[in-house]
């Protein structure tokens, strides 16, 4: 890429930034705010802060099909899909298309910017700084921002002084570009003070809602809790210590309460109320499906009821404001399929899950593997969210129509491969960008990280046990573990060495664990008794599946290693190391990223830092982790990607083999938006009105 390129910039003083009126995205009681301080009123404060969440919206959409789109998990109806949703599928990127619209993003960073330059921190009203909340939100909103640019883009302009002239604009675009690393790294410096919500509360204002009809939105939800934030970009650096902060960040989450804002600690990724599961329903059979997993995606107005830990608030009707158009796309109101569906790689994966259920309250019935076969095969949680279309004229039936962006009300799952979806969906208020079980997820991905970076086995066990077992006790994890010979003399009552056949002193020699640090994660409180292994939410109880474990027989049928397999013999070609033990609870996870949080705009980004990771970690196919998935697409292999048959789409395979198509480009061209300024573009900070008139 040329250094000499100009990118595209939006440069936003006046409109989306100082809003007085804000009734097209959110309502705001405006009573509350009313005390006049220097440079920013505390109701600028407020209002600035909800313009800059007007500019989000912008975004909002993007961020899940930029996501998803390029993933394993989607393909394009060809006949359905609009070009710009063709060429994202497939890699191929048209400047002019308004997913790649970099400005979007560069506006809500400049107005952060702004915002940031000019609010005052230090005023006080009973020993309480008044706008110290929004000065964090705000930095938390930018730093989301520019991840989602590194993530999508790769090397990108980065400042972070407000830009309110051409020659301004020009300047920062004639320096060098970060990359990636180097933008999460200023990301951590500028965020680490912030990071104790109990310190640095997010703001607790009252009033706000958004949809239609209007809901209440919590304002924490708002915002991307600063802890969050941090273990993302620590675990996206994956430099060294990178993984045991995370790991730090992400437990502090858990398990610490807050005084106000994001409260973690009373989550649980797992109860009773959140799965796809089958009962036992008399005459020792387990054909009574239950599914209160569809539960949490049922939203009915109320951001909350799905666990979201941040949104991007988004409105309903076009009359009131910036709509989503993800219900068009995934979900459409015409029968006739959508513009995109579930790819027959996302089907196959939920296939190949086996489904345990060992009941505890029948105790002298069997544990049954793969109950009702007849109707519901694999995992249980895709029949939440994945229908068919029937048009009853024509007849035609329209196959893997996805409703998970129907949050409005929970998908009919009753019907299992039957069910028909609705023709008239219902739009989603809201774009949720974290929900509380990611959380869990991405603490085990750091445990998995630490496993590696501090030679420390006991993390990978733990991170399976977030997959298997759920956490609910104390775990003493040992950094740089490794094993001495220790030699015990053996001594008489009197304290006299006892002696050999050969007459020596006789000794004892016994190997102790040596490690340079222990490291506690305490889950023991008796909230953490509900928590179950992330992978029960929908193939049943994998704490007693023999299926689904670390066992040397499981790690060879995944990578494809066994020469006989019998009732009496199981024949590998090769022992199982503790490289492919490493290997296989990441490949576990991954397929678990893929099973709970498919198509919410996460899976293209999580192959893409699941195979840095690899290459950091040495492994020579490391590439293969995103291209083999993506290139295996469209094709319903039984097998995963390590296995021989696995189908691919060669061309797509050999694209995705070079690194340089994992990142969109960025636009070349000049689109400067700046105000009026005098002749000599000489305008400053202090020249340009503080407050704009209402719209």
């Amino acid at each position: 890429m040329k250094k000499n390129l100009i990118y595209t910039l939006c440069i936003l003083l006046s409109g989306a930034f100082f809003f007085n009126s804000c009734e097209d995205m959110l309502d705001v009681d405006s009573g509350r705010v009313q005390h006049d301080l220097d440079k920013l009123t505390l109701n600028d404060s407020v209002y600035s802060v909800l313009g800059i969440l007007k500019s989000v919206q912008n975004v909002a959409d993007r961020t899940v099909l930029l996501g998803e789109l390029r993933s394993d998990l989607v393909v394009p109806n060809d006949g359905k899909a609009v070009y710009d949703i063709q060429d994202l599928c497939n890699f191929n990127y048209d400047l002019s298309s308004p997913y790649l619209a970099v400005k979007d993003y560069y506006t809500i960073i400049n107005n952060c910017n702004i915002f940031l330059e000019r609010v005052d921190t230090t005023l006080e009203r009973l020993n309480k700084k008044l706008m110290l909340r929004e000065y964090v939100a705000v930095k938390s909103v930018r730093a989301w921002t520019y991840m989602q640019l590194a993530i999508n883009y790769g090397s990108i302009p980065y400042f972070t002084e407000p830009v309110l002239t051409h020659s301004q604009a020009k300047e920062i675009m004639s320096r060098p570009l970060m990359s990636r690393s180097e933008v999460f790294s200023l990301l951590i410096d500028d965020l680490v003070r912030y990071e104790d919500p109990r310190v640095y509360p997010m703001p607790e204002w009252t009033g706000i809602k958004t949809g239609v009809p209007r809901v209440d939105v919590p304002t924490n939800q708002l915002f991307v809790p600063i802890r969050l934030l941090l273990g993302e970009l620590h675990l996206w650096r994956g430099e060294a210590g990178d993984y045991r902060k995370a790991a730090d960040y992400y437990y502090k989450s858990l398990t610490q309460t807050p005084s106000s804002g994001t409260s973690a600690s009373n989550r649980t990724f797992y109860d009773a109320s959140a799965s796809a599961s089958f009962r036992y329903s008399g005459n020792n059979k387990y054909d009574n499906y239950s599914n209160q997993y569809s539960e949490i995606f049922k939203a009915s107005g109320a951001v909350t009821s799905k666990g979201a830990l941040a949104v991007i608030p988004m409105e309903t009707s076009s009359t009131t404001g910036t709509m989503s158009f993800l219900s068009d796309i995934f979900y459409p109101d015409v029968i006739g399929g959508a513009q995109v569906a579930a790819s027959p790689a996302y089907i196959a994966l939920s296939n190949r899950q086996t489904y345990y259920l060992y009941d505890e309250d029948q105790e002298d019935v069997d544990p049954v593997v793969n109950p009702n076969t007849d109707k519901f095969i694999g995992d249980l949680r895709r029949y939440t969210f994945i229908g068919q279309q029937y048009n009853s004229e024509s007849e035609e039936v329209f196959g893997n129509i996805i409703t998970k962006h129907n949050f409005s009300a929970a998908p009919n799952t009753q019907g299992g491969i039957d069910q028909v979806v609705s023709s008239t969906p219902n739009r989603t208020n809201f774009v949720q960008l974290v929900r509380d079980v990611q959380l869990y997820a991405r603490y085990a991905e750091a445990l998995i990280g630490l496993s590696k970076e501090s030679n420390c086995p006991d993390a990978l066990s733990m991170a399976m046990d977030v997959l298997k077992n759920g956490l609910s006790k104390t775990y003493n994890l040992r950094t740089n573990l490794s094993y001495k010979d220790s030699i015990e003399y053996v001594v008489d009552t009197l304290g006299l060495p006892v002696l050999n056949e050969a007459g020596l002193d006789s000794t004892i020699v016994h190997t102790v664990p040596v490690y340079d640090e222990l490291i506690a994660y305490d889950f023991g409180a008796s909230m953490y008794d509900v928590n179950k292994g992330l992978h029960s939410r929908g193939s049943g109880d994998s704490k007693y599946s023999s299926y689904y474990s670390m066992s040397d027989k499981n790690i060879a049928r995944y990578y494809d290693l066994v020469i006989e397999d019998t009732d009496s013999t199981f024949v590998m070609s090769r022992e199982i190391t503790d490289v492919d033990r490493y290997r296989y609870v990441n490949d576990l996870l991954l397929d678990e990223l893929a099973l709970e949080f498919c198509f919410e705009g996460h899976r293209f980004g999580d192959l893409i830092r699941f195979a840095k990771r690899a290459e950091r970690d040495g492994f020579a196919d490391w590439k293969d982790i995103l291209a083999k998935r993506i290139a295996g697409r469209k094709y319903a292999n039984e097998v995963n990607c390590y296995t021989r048959g696995y189908e691919k789409d060669e061309t797509l395979y050999s694209l995705l083999l070079d690194e340089a198509n994992w990142v969109l480009p960025l636009p070349g061209v000049v689109e400067v938006t700046v105000p009026e300024a005098p002749a000599e573009d000489e305008t400053t900070e202090e020249e340009t009105p503080e407050e704009e008139t209402e719209e």
